[in-house]
């Protein structure tokens, strides 16, 4: 009971293995595609965290000059010339801060404004976020 492949058409022979190349080649564009695509995604999670941590060591170093700056114990002298300072937690590994302090005036009250900008990474990989704070003595 075998076929009868003599009554098939000529022009039907063989198309099996077109049909196989174009499923091949339709397969390989996909995963090409997909393997792009993830390459893209790990690259923007990757400055997505630089950017997380500059912004959290831009948070840290201005808390850390506001608790000097407004500690009873210290006198309130606006520093405005800041060094950048590195962290060494290891969450913040590869994280600095810098920190400056202005005394402004408006409508009769005096103000501090520290202005701290956190760097994460080097490069390329980097990332710099700043972050303002305005408090009243």
């Amino acid at each position: 009971m075998r076929p009868d492949y003599a009554n098939y058409p000529k022009s039907e022979q063989g198309l099996g293995l077109i049909s196989a190349i174009f499923v091949i080649v339709v397969l390989a564009v996909l995963v090409v595609g997909m393997n792009s695509m993830l390459r893209t995604s790990q690259t923007y999670r990757a400055q997505e965290v630089l950017a997380a941590r500059a912004l959290l060591a831009a948070q840290s170093g201005a808390e850390l000059h506001l608790s000097e700056l407004l500690h009873p114990e210290n006198p309130q002298v606006c520093n405005s010339d800041a060094s950048p300072v590195l962290f060494t937690v290891s969450g913040l590994k590869d994280c600095s801060y810098q920190a400056t302090c202005n005394l402004i005036t408006l409508a009769g009250q005096d103000y501090y404004t520290i202005k701290s900008t956190g760097r994460c990474g080097s490069g390329v990989d980097s990332a710099t976020r700043i972050v303002k704070v305005r408090v009243a003595p």
